[in-house]
Order: structure tokens, then sequence, then C-alpha cells
């Protein structure tokens, strides 16, 4: 062969690799659409309205309640309503999410929403925001775990496996608190959480109110009797009381949330009486910590509680 001749014979050669590597990158490129082509765009979400159909992957969130459930799953809505705002426990990863008040119409339309979460189970309310973006209510204690929250709203989302990597996270948080706790606090010791608000007096259990979640399902610390027969048993999240029972129910120490006005005498005779006041085991609840119930608020308030028992334990050596 001569020269010229094998100098063809490799630009041949060449320009057939070229070719075969141009289709199949074309190849690719067209399965690549083909894919995008067959994603479904929307998916179906069974709610108390029946059937919704929601976007598969929603850009323009507008939330009412589950705003730390979206944030921890790595969705920033585009508005969420004050209350959801001032939440104490997310101040750092709320920049550029707009106010809508208290479910204001005007300002979630303004936001042009693509899907809406709502918190609130008024069929008015459904009926009006339905008509901005596809709407899904979540009446408020649907969820009573934080388990149970992050995965239903991950799988609504399609973002199952964020579920799982955060709630890793703090099922391995919550354990590390555990056993600071079991170091200090003895399993046959009880806690009891005590409410005064306005002119009532409230028992709270696991459920969302009070730090509930974190201090008896989180943290298993172990409830009165009575307050587990009666509320934790029972599925109640709250009980009002009168004040003469008090000592019924409580526990060797005791978390008080004084709130809407309400306070206990701390003079009168029933309050004195109880074991835990004597022994300086009453903890004060700040209501801008424990009042929220989210997944963030949760491990927040579980730590907090570790926290103010074991600086309890460690002031009495």
């Amino acid at each position: 062969m001569n020269k010229s001749n094998f100098i063809f014979c490799v630009i041949l050669v060449l320009l057939s690799v070229i070719f075969v590597g141009c289709s199949n990158s074309e190849r690719q490129a067209s399965g690549k659409e083909q894919n995008k082509k067959t994603e479904p765009q929307t998916r179906i979400v069974s709610t108390i309205h029946g059937d919704i159909e929601i976007p598969a992957d929603p850009k323009r969130i507008v939330v009412d309640a589950y705003l730390p459930t979206l944030l921890l799953l790595g969705e920033q809505p585009v508005g969420a309503t004050d209350s959801d705002l001032e939440n104490v426990h997310i101040q750092d990863l709320i920049a550029g999410i707009e106010s809508t008040g208290e479910n204001s119409v005007e300002a979630i339309l303004n936001l042009t929403p693509d899907l809406i979460i709502s918190a609130d189970a008024e069929k008015s309310t459904f009926d009006k925001l339905s008509k901005i973006a596809p709407t899904v209510i979540i009446p408020y204690e649907t969820y009573r775990d934080v388990h149970e929250e992050v995965r239903a709203i991950g799988e609504m989302l399609g973002k199952g496996k964020d579920a799982e990597d955060w709630l890793a996270s703090f099922d391995s948080n919550i354990q590390k608190q555990r056993d600071r706790i079991n170091e200090v606090i003895d399993e046959n010791e009880t806690v009891s959480i005590f409410g005064a608000f306005g002119k009532d007096f409230y028992l709270y259990g696991d459920g969302i109110y009070r730090g509930g979640q974190a201090i008896y399902k989180q943290l298993q610390l172990t409830p009165p009797e009575r307050i587990k027969n009666e509320l934790i048993d029972t599925g109640e999240t709250f009980k009002q009381i009168s004040y003469e029972v008090l000592a019924d129910y409580a526990g060797d120490y005791i978390f008080l949330d004084e709130s809407k006005g309400g306070s206990l005498d701390k003079k009168d005779n029933v309050w004195v009486s109880l074991d835990a006041v004597k022994n300086d085991h009453v903890f004060y609840l700040d209501l801008k910590r424990f009042w929220p119930y989210d997944p963030i608020a949760v491990l927040a308030q579980a730590e907090e509680v570790v926290d103010m028992l074991v600086a309890k334990k460690k002031s009495e050596k």
C-alpha cells in the first residue's frame, strides 16, 4: 500500500469513528428528551377533599402551617403565613419567602402559586384557595409524630429520599439527647406538662401542644399514671382540669406554660404542696419556643428540655 492509500484509509477510519460517536450522542440525547416527555408532569394526592392533581415538581408553593417541613425537605416556598414566618426555630432558613398575612387570598394570588398547602380545614378556605391553584388541605393534628409528617409530605412532593435522610439525622440527634437524659433522670421519675391559659388550667399529652411530643414521644420521659391513662393512652393531646386537682397529675418534674394572661398562684396551698415545687423542679416554658410543633421545633425542644434537666441535676450535686 502506498503512502497516499494508507492516509486515505486512516481518514476513512477516523470519519467512521466520528460518525458512530455522533450517532450515539444523538440517540442518547433523543433518549433523554423522550424520558423527559414520558415523566409524569403531575401526581394525584388523596386529601379530605378527594383526589387532587398537583404538579409533580412544583416551583411556586404557598404554605400555611407546614413551612418548616418543606424547608427541611429542600423546598423553598414563595409564600407563607405570618405565624409560619415568626417561628423562632427557622429564622435562618426563610430569606426570600413572602408573607401572605394569615392566608390573605389577595396576597396568595399575587404570588401566582402552582401549589397551595394549608392546615385550615374550613370548606370555605378550600373553595377560595383551590380557585387560585391546586390546593392540599392537611388539617391540624393530622400528624402526631415527626416521622409520620416528614414521610407523608416527602412522599407527596416526590422527596422520599430527602425525608429519610433528614429523619436519619433526627433520630441520631434524639438518641444523643436520650443518652444524656438517661444519665441524670431515673425512668421511675415522672414529668408533667401543665398550662395556665387565660383563666383555665390544662394538662398536655404527647401531641402537638407545649413540647408534648418532644418530652414524651421523642425523649420518652415518663408521665404520671393519670396523664398516661387519660391523655396519652386515649390519644387526647390536652385536657382542661380544675386547679384543685393539679396534685393528682403532678410529676416529679413539671414543665409549665403560662400564656394569654394565664398564671398559677405560686402562693396557693395547692401549688406549694406539690413535691416538684418543694424540690424546685418546675421549668417555665418560653411560648415562642414551645408553641411550635413542627419537626424542626420538636428537635430543638428536645435539646432544650434535656439542657434544663441536666443543668438542674448538676446544680443539686
